[in-house]
């Protein structure tokens, strides 16, 4: 009878055990949500992202009778070739981006050479870029069950994988790898495990640059449980040796090579026309004919820039305690204002702070359906519209033709629609305003 009794006791235990396989990331228990979910989840999101690349490669040839673009990959298999000459980069021939785009280059170019065949880079390539954003997905998806709750990350998930224009870019560019890095970075922050986060962001540095926007916000984040010293000597660790491996011995061998990290700063360009600060010019100057040039306008634009940089800083600085949406909300300005306020832009932008988009919106049907718009918007801006009504450097059509209006009316509703998505993203409330008088009146 004793024996019975105990097994009796013994048997709702492990009924309960099974019962409570509950999901675990980075030592944060979930305890109302199950692995199954999670991986049922990551593989819907998986699918839907597949499914919309898929769609966009069809739908852009087929039925906008547009095209995919492939200069940019074009550009690293030809950057590729003088390595297997024995070749160093930055040494014996110049690169436009920073060191670690020769890892997927890299990659990439092993199973072009074995079968001599330049298409197998292109869609190796590219293969490697789809996994670098469904890394990011991933990273989304987690984030957002750290910050609100299964149902937010499973949309905030399916928001970005279905993120049409950005998709394109994601297959047609290189920015899907430092993204996936950024996307790290703020995972393990917002986990909790600073150091490794403080790692992706710098590495993220050597990979296009901007993911180190985010790490004075990740240090004044994570000072709030230690201090600011110690997070930026922690910084410090990580970004030494990093320095050490992957510029010093390049900068030794070739000293020029440090126009690569300048050339990113767009200071030997001109104004691109579809950036924010051409658009204003084009107001001041063809229509309300004012002597302005444009350079005089990009710079005021960059001063806008530095100002609110340094205000992002001090609302960083001020808070007081541990916020990780806040934080999402400080590196989407942040990286928004790096897009908006320079004079060198690129449409795939974009891909830089989409992440952060479909965080930040992912509890709001106005906001997603915003988001749609500014998505739409930024496909006929590329590749619909690139060619046939601007380049790089001018509208296509002649100035005051129907044309040119309509490529200047289209750029300025597009820069309107994601200004609103941010202002409703962030709208100021009561607590920012009273931070901001108080920030004002030291002054």
């Amino acid at each position: 009878m004793g024996k019975k009794k105990k097994r009796e006791e013994e048997v709702p235990v492990i009924r309960e055990k099974k019962r409570k396989n509950t999901f675990a990331f980075l030592d944060k228990q979930f305890d109302s949500l199950d692995l199954a979910t999670v991986k049922r989840h990551i593989v819907i999101l998986i699918i839907a992202a597949l499914i919309t690349k898929f769609v966009v490669i069809i739908a852009t040839g087929s039925v906008f009778h547009s095209f995919i673009d492939l200069f940019d990959i074009g550009y690293y298999y030809e950057h590729a070739l003088p390595l297997l000459q024995g070749q160093i980069p930055y040494v014996n021939y110049q690169v436009d981006y920073p060191v670690l785009v020769f890892v997927p280059i890299t990659i990439a170019l092993v199973p072009a050479t074995i079968a001599q065949n330049v298409m197998v880079f292109v869609y190796t390539f590219q293969l490697l870029m789809v996994l670098c954003d469904l890394m990011s997905l991933v990273c989304i998806y987690l984030i957002a069950l750290k910050i609100w709750n299964e149902k937010t990350a499973l949309i905030a998930g399916l928001v970005y994988a279905t993120a049409f224009s950005t998709a394109y870019f994601v297959l047609t560019k290189y920015d899907a790898f430092p993204t996936m890095l950024l996307m790290l970075a703020v995972l393990f922050t917002v986990y909790g495990k600073s150091m490794q986060g403080y790692i992706f962001a710098v590495i993220g540095f050597f990979a296009k640059m901007f993911p180190v926007i985010a790490v004075p916000f990740m240090i004044l984040h994570n000072a709030k449980s230690t201090s600011i010293k110690q997070e930026i000597f922690s910084v410090v660790k990580v970004a030494v040796p990093l320095f050490v491996i992957l510029f010093i011995p390049i900068f030794i061998l070739h000293p020029a090579s440090i126009n690569t990290y300048l050339f990113a700063t767009g200071s030997g360009v001109g104004v691109y026309v579809n950036s924010a600060t051409y658009t204003l010019y084009t107001y001041i100057h063809e229509i309300g004919h004012l002597g302005v040039s444009s350079d005089a306008i990009s710079l005021v634009m960059y001063a806008i820039m530095g100002i609110v940089f340094l205000l992002l800083l001090y609302l960083a600085y001020t808070e007081k305690e541990q916020n990780p949406k806040k934080l999402l909300k400080i590196v989407l300005c942040a990286i928004f204002s790096l897009v908006f306020f320079t004079k060198f832009h690129s449409p795939q932008y974009i891909v830089w702070f989409t992440p952060f988009l479909c965080l930040l919106i992912s509890d709001d049907l106005i906001k997603i359906g915003l988001f749609y718009v500014t998505q739409i918007f930024a496909y006929i801006e590329f590749p619909l519209m690139f060619g046939n009504y601007y380049v790089n450097l001018q509208y296509v059509n002649p100035v005051g033709s129907a044309s040119w209006y309509l490529t200047l009316i289209f750029f300025t509703l597009e820069y309107l629609a994601l200004l609103a998505l941010v202002f409703l993203i962030i709208r100021p409330h009561d607590g920012f305003r009273e931070r901001i008088k108080k920030m004002v009146s030291r002054t």
